[in-house]
């Protein structure tokens, strides 16, 4: 199955990504042996040029989309920068019989942190406090009578796979209660306990959000699951940002139905800067950066290129990885 490029290395590796030139160096340096080809913008166009006669694609948070998967005429493999692939087109993948994996639970600590840091932020107003210091006002009363401490909170977590269970450890150093909802039912080893969707929603002081997006999960924070939350709760979502029906979760912002929300996923990405949510002082929104680190980098691009490797020279990949 040995697939080389001119160059001698397997591939070519089409990556569905925008890079800085800096980036495009670091992940060349932790995929040794694969010719990759980075896409120069987002644009369909420059995706389906990319991914051409490419026996190799990794998609990461801009997708592979049906329109761009049906014009790569040598894909042999296709590789999730991540875990997510609802950004996929896994039905045009799976007509086509291209296998698509994955690299499950490899950048959990990594978003997990961001999970918790985004909790303080949103809970402590850091972002705002952090702009009206730089702006000269000294100890703003009005943002800081709104921050909350995250300790001795109870914090409801839905979905609890290798993301959720990451959160759930590091929130037992805030002394946190801490609840759970997963759709195949309790899980032994663990302190948090295991509760109802209702529960979550309606005793919680932080609901944070680690679903996959699938047609089961799409909206499944509406009107009806905000209504149920406590005036004073917050609403954090690192996953994706189609869980949320987004224009639900603005009223009850704007309402102060609930009193904020952290946000690292829009359901459209990159975010439209009319998106009503930015304009809201009780938002902390960032670009969807919950992998996104040096350290976690390495781990992910070593990870992927690894299963690339091991496809090419016909020794298979870990079932783990492998997308049903």
């Amino acid at each position: 199955m040995a697939t080389k490029s001119p160059s001698g290395l397997i591939g070519p590796v089409a990556v569905l990504d925008v890079l800085t030139a800096e980036v495009q160096e670091q992940v060349r340096g932790y995929a040794a042996g694969l010719d990759l080809r980075f896409s120069p913008s987002a644009s369909a166009q420059d995706f389906a040029a990319t991914v051409r006669g490419a026996p190799y694609i990794v998609a990461r948070s801009l997708g592979l989309p049906a329109e761009v998967l049906q014009q790569a005429d040598a894909v042999q493999l296709v590789h999730q920068w991540g875990t997510g692939t609802d950004g996929i087109a896994l039905d045009v993948a799976r007509a086509r019989g291209i296998p698509v994996a994955r690299s499950p639970g490899v950048n959990a600590p990594t978003v997990a942190d961001l999970t918790i840091g985004l909790m303080l932020a949103t809970l402590r107003r850091i972002p705002q406090i952090d702009a009206t210091t730089r702006a000269g006002n000294w100890g703003p009363a009005a943002l800081i009578s709104g921050a909350r401490d995250l300790n001795g909170m109870t914090v409801g977590l839905v979905g609890f796979g290798a993301i959720g269970q990451e959160v759930a450890r590091r929130l037992s150093g805030f002394n946190c209660t801490v609840l759970y909802h997963r759709r195949s039912g309790p899980m032994a080893d663990t302190a948090a306990r295991h509760a109802t969707l209702e529960e979550i929603f309606t005793t919680c002081d932080v609901v944070s959000l680690h679903a996959p997006l699938t047609v089961s999960t799409r909206h499944l924070v509406g009107a009806a699951q905000l209504g149920q939350m406590k005036p004073g709760a917050f609403l954090i979502n690192t996953s994706r940002g189609g869980l949320v029906d987004e224009a639900a979760l603005t009223t009850a912002l704007q309402t102060r139905a609930i009193a904020g929300a952290g946000l690292d996923v829009f359901a459209q990405e990159p975010v439209n800067p009319d998106n009503p949510l930015l304009a809201l002082d009780n938002v902390v929104a960032l670009p969807h950066i919950g992998g996104r680190t040096d350290d976690n980098l390495e781990r992910m691009v070593s990870h992927w290129a690894a299963n690339i490797r091991a496809f090419d020279a016909g020794q298979g990949i870990d079932p783990q990885c492998i997308v049903p």
